[in-house]
């Protein structure tokens, strides 16, 4: 047993540092892109493929969501599996992409913008290029070969943010940002089938789907559902007031959602896979969470906390005065944000032990929360909906863990406790950078060097106050990296 948790944990490590690496390199090379078509682009162009955006995600998580996770949570898995899942992907992709075609005029005019019927209908065509990657992502993430996905997503990134930002500067518009999306999900298709060398034979079996069809038409529904409500703020928003208001919600949102996301995604497609192979015992999978939480944790409070200070002087110094009306939101938002892993984490158990019907179950009773928060809030304003979005966020925690506990006995309790210390540390870097925004508000650059530096150096410290466990975890993690071992050497010792 004790060499079986010394291979795993070894497996973990290096699946989250190469994921770590994955998933930062593509990501910062997107924000530093984003913040040069922010400069060239006004609110109202990225609210325009905000408001179209919700339909393309729900596609996509009906195409990846369900049987390419159950092909990761299955214990046995043959080419046949696979080769089943990809023509079924395809299919569904294909479908979809026909569907949104047809239905752009309608979105169009649920909007009341004639110009989103073009944009729709050439955004459908990268639902071909999801399908046709689908399973290959799967394969890779199954076998925890994160490695490889980054030399898939960053170049895709890098190569379709310059050709948007040479349409941007040429004043192509809203369609600069149209034409990078596209080219990335061409590219990282064709990356995909390169990195995983699988080629799809010419058979398909019907049982394989029906035997997967119950766990992942679960998962694809809670996608759905999650995907749906997640943007539902963004189509009622752009229903109710302009696409400005939109543009200034959703960026503000992407500057949340750059640190949230990415970490839970770092985490998370690790721990998924992982808490699969370890599904018939509770007591390693009680570990490996609440190693889980507080790694991801360690990562995302300090982080809200440090965004939710620096907002101002970000934006103004970043994207320009133009955006300035996004900073409440992001203020707001950073809070929802730090809760976010939680609930990740959470559902990722329930959906490794096969119990994707739970999984449904919660993710049905939070979007009734959704519902009823937008059904008070909208009328009051953006920022009004966000506060509905920060208690239906406590609610929802406290209804994601009840499983937590009933399966591996680590409830909402028991993991408050574990991160009280990083609780306490969070706060205080808040109010350290707070500190230094208000003194130095004059001189946006200094400010935000001051409140990253000290908010850092407090991090550290805390980081002591932790204990040893979690600090040895990150040294792990670190080494796994190129030059990794310098820079573990570097802070810790």
């Amino acid at each position: 047993m004790e060499n079986k948790d010394k291979s795993l944990n070894e497996k973990a490590r290096s699946g989250v540092a190469w994921s770590a690496l994955e998933r930062f390199g593509q990501q910062g090379c997107a924000f530093a892109v984003q913040i040069v078509l922010a400069r060239l682009l006004a609110p109202e162009q990225f609210g325009l493929i905000a408001m179209v955006a919700v339909f393309i995600a729900i596609s996509n998580v009906l195409i990846d969501a369900g049987f390419s996770r159950a092909l990761i949570q299955r214990k046995e898995l043959t080419d046949l599996d696979v080769t089943s899942v990809f023509y079924f992907n395809l299919l569904i992709a294909i479908l979809l992409a026909i569907f949104l075609y047809t239905v752009a005029p309608e979105i169009a005019q649920f909007y009341d913008s004639d110009e989103l019927i073009s944009i729709v209908r050439v955004l459908s065509i990268g639902l071909i290029f999801s399908g046709l990657g689908a399973v290959h992502k799967a394969k890779l993430s199954r076998e925890m070969r994160f490695k490889r996905l980054f030399f898939v997503s960053f170049p895709a990134t890098l190569v379709g943010g310059t050709v948007g930002i040479v349409l941007a500067l040429n004043g192509y518009g809203v369609w600069a940002l149209v034409a990078q999306s596209l080219l990335m999900k061409f590219i990282t298709t064709v990356l995909l089938w390169m990195h995983t060398g699988w080629r799809p034979s010419l058979a398909f079996d019907y049982n394989c789907i029906r035997e997967m069809f119950p766990y992942g038409s679960r998962l694809a529904v809670s996608g759905v559902l999650d995907t749906a409500f997640s943007n539902l703020y963004v189509l009622v928003i752009g229903k109710v007031f302009t696409p400005i208001e939109v543009g200034l919600f959703q960026r503000a949102r992407s500057f949340q959602q750059l640190p949230v996301q990415n970490v839970q995604s770092i985490i998370g497609r690790v721990a998924f896979p992982l808490f699969s192979s370890i599904q018939d015992d509770p007591a390693r999978m009680k570990r490996g969470l609440r190693k889980a939480i507080l790694l991801v944790s360690l990562l995302v409070l300090p982080g809200m906390a440090l965004l939710s200070a620096i907002a101002e002087p970000m934006i103004l110094l970043l994207i320009g005065e133009q955006w300035q009306a996004a900073v409440p939101l992001l203020k707001l938002l950073c809070v929802v944000g730090a809760l976010y892993p939680l609930h990740a984490m959470n559902l990722n158990l329930l959906a490794a032990i096969g119990r994707s019907d739970l999984f449904l179950r919660l993710e049905i009773i939070k979007k009734v929360l959704i519902v009823l928060n937008i059904a008070i809030t909208y009328r009051y304003g953006v920022q009004a909906m966000i506060c509905g979005m920060i208690i239906t966020s406590i609610i929802a925690l406290v209804l994601n863990t009840y499983y937590t506990k009933k399966f591996v006995d680590y409830g909402v309790g028991e993991q408050l406790v574990d991160m009280s210390r990083l609780i306490v540390v969070s706060l205080a870097i808040w109010g350290i950078a707070m500190l230094c925004v208000s003194a130095l508000s004059d001189a946006h650059g200094y400010a935000l060097l001051a409140s990253t530096a000290s908010g850092a150096v407090i991090l550290l410290v805390g980081m002591r106050w932790f204990g040893s466990a979690i600090q040895d975890e990150m040294v792990k993690v670190l080494k796994r990296l190129p030059f990794g071992g310098s820079v573990a050497k570097l802070i810790f010792k």
